[in-house]
C-alpha cells in the first residue's frame, strides 16, 4: 500500500485520527480447542441473533428485514435488552495476549506515536490490549462519564460503546437512528475531534452500517467551510478495490487507498501505517 504523500503530512502535523473498524479485529487469529478461530462478523452476529430468535436458517429474517432491523427485533423480543449477543460476543472474542501482540495491524497502530486519538466502532478491547502489551499508555472512553481529565499518551475513543457497558452499545436500528440525529456525547466529542484533523478509516466495508452516517457527517459538517483545514480530508483503506467503490467513495470526498485482497494485513502494515519510519540502505530508522 502507498502512502499518500498528503497523509503522510497529516500524520506528521500530528492531524490524523485513526478511525478503526471490524476488518483490524478479524485480522487477530488464535488457537481455540485445536483449531484457528477468530471473532465474528457483522454478519455472524446477525445470524447468532436469528438463531436465538428461532429461525431455522438467517436468510428467512433477511427476506422480511435489514440487518438493523433483525436486531431491533430481537432486542423488542428480549425485554429492550441485547445481553444474549453481548454475552455471546464476550466469550467469542478473548485471544490469548501473545497472538493479540503478534497482530501487526494492533501493533502499528500502537506504534503511531504522533497520533494521540484513535476512535473505534468495535465492541471488542482488542485496541486497548493491544496498546497495553506494546507499552502504549492511554485512556478508553467508552461513556460519557469517562470523558475529561488528564491522559499520559493517547485516547480510545469507543464510538458505539463496548463490552464493558452493553447498555451503552449502538447495535440495532433505533440505536443507529439515534446517532444518526447527532445529539449523543459521543457525536459532539466526534465532531469536536474532527476540527483541523484527518481521518483514515481501516477495517470498513462500504456495506458497513457504520459507514453511511458517518460519510454523511463528515461530508455535510466538515468540508469546503470558511477557514476550514483545506485538502482531503478522510481517506479509507479498501482491499482491491473496483470502480463501484471508487465511484462511491468519491462522491463522499473519501480518498480510497488500496491493498491487496489476498495480503492486505501485509499491505498495510508495511506499506501504510509506518509513516514515521523510513529504513535506508545502511539500515538507519530515520524520520519522514
Amino acid at each position: 500500500m502507498i502512502c499518500p504523500p498528503e497523509l503522510r503530512k497529516h500524520y506528521q502535523d500530528r492531524r490524523l485520527i485513526p478511525f478503526v473498524g471490524a476488518g483490524a479485529s478479524m485480522s487477530v487469529q488464535w488457537d481455540k480447542n485445536g483449531a484457528k478461530t477468530r471473532g465474528p462478523s457483522w454478519a455472524q452476529l446477525v445470524e447468532q441473533a436469528t438463531t436465538l430468535l428461532g429461525f431455522e436458517k438467517p436468510d428467512l429474517a433477511r427476506v422480511r428485514g435489514t440487518d438493523l432491523q433483525i436486531l431491533e427485533y430481537f432486542k423488542r423480543k428480549h425485554a429492550g435488552q441485547t445481553a444474549k449477543l453481548t454475552n455471546w460476543l464476550s466469550k467469542l472474542m478473548d485471544p490469548p495476549d501473545k497472538d493479540l501482540e503478534a497482530s501487526s495491524i494492533h501493533r502499528e497502530l500502537a506504534r503511531l506515536e504522533k497520533c494521540n486519538l484513535f476512535y473505534t466502532t468495535n465492541f471488542d478491547n482488542f485496541l486497548e490490549r493491544a496498546f497495553q502489551l506494546h507499552n502504549r499508555t492511554h485512556k478508553v472512553v467508552a461513556v460519557e462519564a469517562q470523558m475529561g481529565g488528564g491522559y499520559a499518551d493517547c485516547l480510545i475513543i469507543k464510538f458505539h460503546g463496548d463490552l464493558d457497558h452493553p447498555d451503552q452499545i449502538v447495535l440495532t436500528e433505533s440505536d443507529y437512528e439515534k446517532r444518526i440525529s447527532l445529539t449523543t456525547a459521543m457525536d459532539h466529542r466526534l465532531r469536536a475531534d474532527l476540527l483541523g484533523h484527518v481521518i483514515l478509516f481501516l477495517g470498513y466495508s462500504f456495506r458497513d452500517p457504520n459507514v453511511s452516517y458517518l460519510f454523511r457527517l463528515f461530508t455535510d459538517s466538515f468540508w469546503d467551510k470558511p477557514g476550514s483545514l483545506p485538502g482531503q480530508r478522510a481517506f479509507i483503506v479498501v482491499p482491491d478495490p473496483s470502480d463501484f467503490e471508487l465511484e462511491l467513495f468519491a462522491a463522499r470526498r473519501i480518498q480510497v487507498i488500496p491493498v491487496r485482497e489476498d495480503q492486505q494485513t501485509e499491505d498495510i502494515t508495511i506499506g501504510g501505517f509506518k509513516f514515521q519510519v523510513q529504513r535506508v540502505n545502511n539500515g538507519a530508522v530515520v524520520h519522514r
